[in-house]
């Protein structure tokens, strides 16, 4: 299905009220704010959690990346790629996704459990309009992607059942990034790309399992595999309600937070989607780096 940027963009706007999935799982198991801190940016990252809207929000600080001598201003960035309600998901292309992310390091607050949610891809204009409109805030350049994944482990994962017999695909779904902070709503100025860079994986539609995952110790003897790997599963059957799969997905900061080895997935069979697959789409997901007066001021998240 095309739509008009007009309708994209409308229908966007709303996309923030996140549905099943989406906002009322994560309400659930919204995380209290975490106060950890030290050195220097302490006074500045002495709140590192918040949600609005349903979406969560992390602050990503220079102790977090002390190991490569990072020095930074700290800000904050959407935990999960911005998603859509129930009936967004109709006309919003929104693949239910496994948004990783965990506690940095030096912080004592545990990692939670990840809910499976809708993902809306969309273009660029798109992308950054919303942030623009919606939070005064923008698209995070790809320095400050690469950092919020190097300390939180933030990536957007599409987990596919293909082939017989049957295997699943740990998919990474492409994120928009800009080379410099784009002050502007129109993101055609600021040089949008995708992050991770290299080929993009179309996006599986109609095999897209959706999937919880929870926290892994080291110790918990799992199969672990990196996003973007290929988990076999020969004999694998679905249950009657959420199954596990045999596979575990590994952090992408797992060297850096080694307490945080990976996520074992609990998963519901794929339905099929509304949209076919299009490896030539110019969208992606996307999240909002914010500035902090607007989770400050901003509407309160929903009960």
């Amino acid at each position: 299905m095309r739509l008009s940027r007009s309708g994209l963009l409308a229908g966007a706007i709303g996309l923030v009220a996140l549905g099943a999935g989406g906002c009322r799982a994560c309400a659930r198991d919204a995380t209290p704010p975490s106060t950890d801190a030290e050195g220097p940016t302490a006074a500045a990252c002495a709140r590192r959690t918040t949600e609005r809207i349903g979406i969560p929000f992390v602050k990503v600080c220079p102790q977090d990346l002390g190991f490569a001598g990072a020095a930074f201003e700290p800000f904050w960035i959407a935990a999960a790629p911005l998603g859509c309600s129930a009936g967004e998901h109709e006309t919003l292309q929104c693949p239910t996704v496994v948004a990783l992310e965990h506690p940095a390091v030096g912080e004592t607050r545990p990692p939670r459990t990840l809910r499976g949610r809708l993902a809306a891809v969309v273009d660029a204009e798109v992308a950054q309009s919303v942030c623009f409109m919606r939070f005064a805030g923008r698209l995070p350049t790809r320095e400050e992607r690469s950092r919020a994944e190097a300390a939180m482990g933030l990536a957007s994962v599409v987990v596919a059942q293909q082939g017989t017999p049957p295997h699943f695909d740990l998919v990474r779904l492409s994120e928009w990034v800009t080379g410099a902070p784009c002050d502007t709503p129109n993101a055609s100025k600021c040089t949008p790309t995708y992050y991770p860079s290299g080929p993009r994986a179309p996006i599986p539609w109609g095999t897209i399992a959706s999937c919880d995952a929870t926290p892994l110790s080291p110790d918990a003897g799992a199969v672990l595999l990196d996003v973007g790997e290929v988990c076999p599963a020969p004999g694998f059957r679905w249950g009657g309600a959420e199954t596990p799969l045999p596979c575990a997905i590994r952090s992408p900061a797992a060297s850096a937070r080694p307490s945080t080895a990976g996520f074992a997935l609990l998963c519901k069979a794929p339905v099929l989607a509304p949209h076919p697959d299009d490896p030539t789409a110019n969208i992606a997901a996307f999240r909002c780096v914010v500035p902090e007066i607007a989770l400050v001021t901003g509407p309160a998240s929903p009960p």
